[in-house]
């Protein structure tokens, strides 16, 4: 029997460890997501924040700068 996929699926994430703390990455209706728990400061704020994910920036080179000495 082939794969089918369930109709009622948005998307899949893993879990991820960081040197700070777990958080989440996957891919929601086609957009990459990352998800972060959230720092509550109350009763009212969200349990996890989702963010579109962005690259990785590569190391950015130092930008020539004529410098006095």
């Amino acid at each position: 029997m082939a794969f089918q996929k369930n109709p009622d699926e948005l998307g899949a994430l893993w879990i991820k460890h960081g040197p700070n703390s777990d958080y989440m990455t996957g891919e929601i209706n086609g957009i990459k997501v990352v998800v972060f728990k959230s720092k509550k400061t109350s009763e009212k704020s969200p349990d996890w924040r989702v963010l579109k994910s962005k690259p990785r920036d590569e190391k950015k080179p130092i930008a020539d700068v004529d410098v006095p000495f």
